[in-house]
């Protein structure tokens, strides 16, 4: 059986496709794509680690000198008992202050030092995620064969195009909440602080008051009327802050919904979906 002079150039068009595909080429570049967002992790990884070690330097100084003043004026107050024979000059307001000092450090350090370096280094790693993504999307759009690869490729590249921009759009979102989110805490706790701090100075002073009349130094909180105001203070605090988180989430999770929503639109366009 002879075929017609054209059988020969439609079978090379046919499979002209299928012949541009080199395994170890797409191999190879799969291993660059991942080598180079390895390393560019690699560099946000041991930046941050540097912010870190300034941090934790940080932490240690100032809680450091919290403690050196708590010792000066546990000493100072032991002094005054031993000449005075009194508990009385114990300052139990100031005290508390120091451990109202340390709890706020610990609001500063967790709610808006370490969230602020967070998430300008989260926003770096996003940005490599995002561009390699699409990096292998158009690896893979390489691979495609067959009579419409054309089509099919130009869908999948356009597809990964729209997805990094609503991706982009989403983790831009997510670093907003928490920073939102961040700053929320922060000031709820400082005043679930200054609760804590108000309830510890009271029971040290009843204490020290019943200690200072020859009396058992006990205290039944549920005795109480003062213990149970400033404890209603400290769990309304509490209560504010949960509540002001389930609305930032709620609100998010809207604007959330329309990214989403917008991209699946666009997407279903490209493909006629």
């Amino acid at each position: 059986m002879r075929f017609p002079k054209f059988a020969p150039l439609f079978l090379l068009l046919a499979t002209g496709g299928l012949a541009q595909i080199d395994p170890a080429a797409l191999e190879r570049q799969q291993k660059d794509i991942e080598r180079h967002e390895s390393r560019e992790l690699q560099k946000i990884d041991q930046a941050e680690e540097q912010e870190r070690i300034k941090l934790r330097a940080r932490e240690r100084d100032e809680l450091a000198k919290i403690q050196r003043d708590i010792n000066t004026t546990a000493l100072t107050s032991t002094t005054a008992v031993v000449a005075t024979g009194s508990l009385a000059s114990v300052n139990t307001a100031k005290l508390a202050d120091y451990k109202f000092a340390q709890d706020e450090f610990a609001n500063l350090l967790h709610n808006q030092l370490e969230p602020e370096m967070d998430n300008r280094f989260n926003h770096d790693r996003k940005a490599i995620n995002r561009k390699y993504a699409l990096e292998r999307a158009k690896l893979d759009a390489q691979q495609i064969a067959g009579d419409d690869a054309a089509k099919q490729r130009d869908q999948v590249l356009k597809t990964a195009e729209v997805s990094a921009k609503y991706q982009e759009q989403l983790d831009d979102l997510d670093l907003e909440q928490e920073a939102e989110a961040a700053k929320l805490r922060f000031s709820h706790t400082t005043r679930i602080n200054a609760a804590e701090r108000d309830l510890a100075a009271m029971i040290s002073k009843h204490i020290m008051d019943q200690a200072g009349k020859g009396a058992a130094a006990s205290y039944n909180p549920a005795a109480d009327p003062d213990f149970n105001k400033l404890s209603t203070v400290r769990d309304e605090a509490k209560n504010a802050l949960q509540t002001a988180l389930d609305e930032l989430r709620a609100k998010f999770e809207v604007r959330r919904t329309d990214i989403n929503n917008a991209r699946e639109d666009e997407k279903a366009k490209i493909t006629g979906g």
